[in-house]
Formats: structure tokens, C-alpha cells, sequence
């Protein structure tokens, strides 16, 4: 009986948490991963492309009620993508490569860094209707916009240099390790509202790009 107690503290008290509510309604997140392009040079979302490039960023969230806070981020990270082999020989014409590419076979490289700043509307399903508002484990999804600026920083005229509006959906999961302290994962899509960022313009679909996040959040 005893131990059937114990196993039933630890199981509440590892689903159980504070979160950020009417008392801790302000939180700071810090964080930082991976950011893999996809466009119209191709798509570097897989398994199989390792080429990826990291960010780093910061989020502040305002608690609204018990289901949607409202955040304000800024990012910045490196944005890049690199011809898989089977591209790297093949030959396409010259009105279809990036204009810093123009000598060499293949669709082109993307190298550029990429600011972010932007607002977040995220639904929370630890809103006592879907999870238990104190529940330790905290799922969430939002969707925003940002102000995205790039910058071709290897100077090789494969990246169009400017600032662009991206819509952004996201979703992840927080941890509550105390009242204030949170660890979580967030995996970011982002979606460009013009398609001239990667020098190219081909189908019907802009470019794009996904990061995957590692944080740490702090509530007051």
C-alpha cells in the first residue's frame, strides 16, 4: 500500500505544475537549434541532407487567458542549403541557376544569415478544457508573422539580400521544472510571402524553411 501511495505523489507530482498564469503572467524564453531551408533550389528538410545551419533566439510571452498568450521574438541564425550530388553535375540552363552560380553546373548554393523579428499568438492545451491547467507537460501551437532580414554574408550573390514578411506556424512542448522554470522544444516552419529570396521562382510554391529549438523559459 505504501508504495502504491508513493508511485501516486510522484505520477501527480510529475503532471502537475504552475505554469505561466495570473500570478507568473510574463515569461522570457531563450533557445537556440537548427534552421534547414527548403525553395527552389530544393529541399534540405530531410534525414538524408545534412546540411543544416544553426540560430539562436529570445521570446517574450504576455499571459492573455487561460488558453492564448501573445509573444514578441527576435532570431537570428545562419540560413543555408548545398546541392546533393545527384544536382551537383547536372546540367540545367543558365536562366534557371542563382545569379552568384552562373559558372558552375547545378541549380546553386544558398549561404546567407537570416534576422527575425516578429509576433505569436500561441493556443495552449494545458487551458483546463483539453489538460489540466497545472499539468507539467505543456503542449502548445501558435502562428505569426515576422520581419525577416537576409543577408548574403559570403558576398557570393546567391542569396537576394532585403527584408521579407514570413508567415510562421509553430508547435512544441514545455516541461515546468518549478514555478518559474520551464525547458521545452519547439519545431518553427516559416513560409516567405514573396518568392525572390533565393534569386529563383519556379513552381507555385515560395520558399520556406524549418528550425527546431531547444529552450529555456522564465516566468514572472
Amino acid at each position: 500500500m505504501k508504495k502504491l501511495i508513493l508511485s501516486a505523489v510522484v505520477f501527480s507530482m510529475a503532471f502537475s505544475g504552475f505554469g505561466q498564469t495570473t500570478l507568473h503572467k510574463n515569461n522570457v524564453t531563450v533557445g537556440g537549434g537548427s534552421q534547414k531551408y527548403s525553395g527552389d533550389l530544393g529541399n534540405g528538410i530531410t534525414f538524408e541532407n545534412r546540411v543544416w545551419r544553426g540560430g539562436v533566439g529570445v521570446t517574450y510571452s504576455r499571459y492573455l487567458n487561460k488558453s492564448f498568450d501573445v509573444s514578441a521574438y527576435n532570431h537570428i541564425g545562419d540560413l543555408g542549403y548545398c546541392q546533393p550530388h545527384d544536382m551537383i553535375n547536372k546540367v540545367v540552363p543558365e536562366e534557371d541557376r542563382c545569379d552568384g552560380c552562373v559558372d558552375r553546373l547545378g541549380l546553386g548554393n544558398l549561404s546567407s544569415r537570416m534576422f527575425m523579428s516578429g509576433v505569436l499568438v500561441k493556443y495552449k492545451f494545458s487551458n483546463g478544457y483539453l489538460l489540466n491547467e497545472s499539468s507539467r507537460f505543456q503542449p502548445f501551437m501558435g502562428f505569426g508573422l515576422s520581419m525577416n532580414k537576409m543577408v548574403d554574408r559570403m558576398k557570393m550573390n546567391c542569396v537576394n539580400p532585403g527584408n521579407y514578411w514570413v508567415l510562421n506556424l509553430n508547435a512544441g512542448v514545455s516541461y515546468q521544472l518549478n514555478s518559474r522554470f520551464t525547458i521545452g522544444y519547439t519545431v518553427n516552419t516559416g513560409y516567405f510571402l514573396s518568392d525572390e529570396m533565393d534569386l529563383l521562382s519556379k513552381g507555385n510554391t515560395n520558399d520556406g524553411y524549418l528550425q527546431n529549438n531547444i529552450t529555456i523559459g522564465f516566468s514572472f
